[in-house]
Order: structure tokens, then sequence, then C-alpha cells
């Protein structure tokens, strides 16, 4: 049950573009104000907001001892119950919002996830169409002399073709250059690709660990 504490001990500043309701909601719950030079939480919800744009290219965000939060955390965490995950909320400037929203699910972006899906049914969908094309395409393509010794079995035929073509590919792989690669280094093709969703990197989560210098 929520005992209005969820926020005891923090301190938090609010960018202008956070309403009233959102800093009432945050003092009912035990967060308290500061300034921002001594906030422990940094709120925003807008990030063309003036003091928002200072805050991004301040000398501290830069060097990245400063995060913005999207103030839907305190909502979040209110309805929770309890404190919910801090980064998952972090407010980045627009150009990197843009050149990551595919990629990446932001929490306080409500249609993130509706694109996420969306875009897992369509690469499915783009898969299985290609995947029919090309069955289509080597269907038509096939001659009806190897239909015929398809439907038949193999023949003397087949196995003279058999042969020719593990020749020919023979030939082929003994033209191949080999990679020179050091052994100390690790060749472009045989790094894994990225794909699926981006996660955020969150200290203590996912098997991630941050240690002090």
């Amino acid at each position: 049950m929520n005992n209005g504490k969820i926020f005891n001990g923090n301190t938090a500043w609010f960018s202008s573009s956070v309403s009233q309701k959102v800093k009432n909601l945050w003092k009912r719950n035990g967060g308290q104000m500061s300034p921002l030079d001594s906030a422990m939480i940094i709120f925003s919800q807008d990030f063309t907001a003036l003091d928002t744009l200072q805050i991004f290219s301040s000398e501290a965000y830069l060097d990245e001892h400063m995060a913005v939060i999207h103030p839907m955390y305190i909502s979040d965490s209110v309805t929770k119950g309890s404190k919910t995950v801090l980064m998952q909320y972090k407010l980045p400037p627009e150009e990197v919002y843009q050149a990551t929203k595919d990629k990446q699910v932001y929490k306080w972006d409500r249609n993130s996830d509706l694109k996420n899906e969306q875009q897992q049914v369509r690469t499915g969908r783009q898969t299985c169409r290609r995947a029919k094309l090309c069955l289509d395409e080597n269907t038509g393509n096939e001659s009806e002399g190897a239909k015929t010794r398809r439907r038949q079995g193999p023949s003397y035929t087949d196995s003279e073709n058999d042969s020719s073509v593990t020749m020919t590919t023979e030939r082929q792989q003994s033209a191949v250059v080999p990679r020179e690669v050091p052994e100390d280094m690790c060749h472009i093709d045989d790094i894994p690709k990225i794909t699926g969703v981006l996660e955020e990197f969150i200290p203590g989560k996912n098997g991630c660990e941050v240690f002090k210098k």
C-alpha cells in the first residue's frame, strides 16, 4: 500500500515544462524540492524547453555526470507503490531521441512499445513474403525435365549433374583468397550483428556492474 513516503529522502529539480500537479505528487509522496546544483534527480518532460536545453549543453551533462529524467517516473512509481527503475525514464536530447527511437523503447513514450510490436509484425510478414516469393520463383523456373526426374527419382543423368556441380563448387572454393587477419585481431565478418531492441544500461541489472575509478 502507498504510505506517501515513496520518495522520502530524495530531492529533485523540475524544469518549467513539468506541471505543478506533478510537483505536488512528488511532494505528497515524500519528495523534496531542491536547486539544480544540489538536486539528486532532474526532471523534464520536454527536451526542447529552454532550461532543459541549457542542461544538455552544460559541462556536467556532457561529462556524463548528470541525467535528465521524465516525470512519468513519479506517476508510475506512485501507481506501483514503490520506486521503479529510474534510468528507464531517461530523457535524451531531441537529436539522440530521433536517432534511436526506432530501436530503443522509451518508457515515457507510450507509442514506443506499440511501434516496437508493429515493427516486429512487419518484419515477420516481410520474411514470409520473401520466402514465398523465392519458392514460387524456383518452382516456376524448374524445367519440365527436372520436374519429371524429381518425381521419378534419381537417375544416371542426375548423378552426372551432381558430380558437375560438386566439381564446380570445389573449383570456386579453391579460388577464394583466404582472409589474412593478425592473431590478436578479429575479422569484421566474425563480429555478431546486433539485432532486436536496444536496452538501457542499468547498474546492477542484467549482469551489469559499475566500478569507481
